[in-house]
């Protein structure tokens, strides 16, 4: 065996045994735990950076600076430092209170103390905030009241109809934005609403679809159909002629009218003939002198939604 050979065994010799390795290995762990923890635990006092989120910002002003950052001279424990570094870099800062009565603003970063103080860390206590006093630069948009369009596409269920256009509530919203856009502005579109096999009232709330360099004073409105069960009733209606000089009579065939009337289910029984008035005009026939008179349906309910007429004309003969 040589003589290096003989040293290298003599140095495995030396060392510990596995089992000590082992243990050694583990007390330095746990004093490196504790180590960290003492260290992480104590208080130290730093100025940590941070971005300001401007919150609730008055429809109508735009913010010429946007994105800022502030320091903040903090007292704190070593772990919160740790999340500061990888985590915690934005406050919100609110500016619901703020007079934007001129054109520039300085706003006094002491004024939301307690407000940023809330933000922070429970351990964390502030101390300085720099800048404290900062220029808020901004501008402000013209305004207009403008008409929502509601956009749908809606399937009834066979049997089922609306009883009036379908609506948004409310049917305007303020815009803000420049005189240019503003001047040319007609309506305002809400997002697409599609449902299919309605056999209800729709009362939806929906967004109003966003237009580049316009602002809303709502984001959304509310979209309101009535929609009731409808079936159809038959109705045999006698036909007046109107504008009649009493010393003429006019006969015509047919005397009645057969009128198919689709109304609300809940109505059938409330609907009765004596309800519609339909008539021909004598005038009509003085004027054109025509061959056959159009019916005119003067009255109805206003609960009918549609109505057919058989036949649409009639004959007449004249007697004097």
């Amino acid at each position: 065996m040589s003589i290096e050979q003989k040293r290298v065994k003599k140095v495995i010799k030396g060392l510990p045994k596995k089992s000590r390795f082992r243990f050694f290995l583990f007390f330095i762990l746990i004093s490196f735990c504790f180590w960290t923890t003492t260290k992480l635990s104590k208080k130290y006092q730093l100025v940590q950076p941070f971005l300001v989120n401007w919150i609730d910002i008055p429809k109508g002003v735009v913010l010429n600076n946007e994105h800022i950052e502030i320091n903040l001279t903090l007292n704190t424990s070593g772990i919160e430092i740790l999340w500061y570094r990888l985590f915690k870099r934005e406050l919100e800062v609110s500016l619901k209170e703020v007079n934007f009565s001129f054109p520039n603003k300085l706003l006094n970063f002491e004024d939301q103390f307690f407000n940023i103080q809330k933000q922070l860390f429970n351990e964390s206590e502030l101390i300085q905030i720099s800048p404290s006093v900062f220029s808020l630069q901004y501008s402000k948009m013209s305004s207009k009241r403008v008409y929502i369009e509601p956009q749908s596409t809606i399937k009834l269920r066979p049997g089922y109809l609306g009883e009036e256009e379908i609506r948004a509530i409310p049917d305007s919203v303020l815009v803000y934005g420049s005189e240019t856009i503003l001047d040319t502005l007609i309506k305002i579109q809400t997002l697409e609403f599609n449902a299919s096999d309605i056999h209800q009232t729709i009362d939806q709330n929906i967004g109003l679809k966003p237009l580049i360099g316009l602002q809303y004073n709502k984001k959304q409105t509310r979209l309101y159909w009535p929609v009731l069960q409808y079936t159809e009733k038959y109705f045999k209606i006698p036909i007046e002629v109107i504008h009649l000089p009493n010393d003429v009579k006019v006969k015509l065939f047919p005397k009645y009218v057969s009128l198919r009337a689709t109304l609300p289910l809940s109505f059938i029984k409330e609907v009765e003939a004596s309800d519609f008035f339909i008539a021909v005009d004598y005038n009509d026939i003085l004027k054109d002198k025509p061959s056959v008179l159009n019916l005119e349906l003067l009255e109805k309910p206003s609960s009918v939604k549609k109505i057919i007429l058989q036949p649409e004309v009639v004959n007449y003969l004249i007697r004097r």
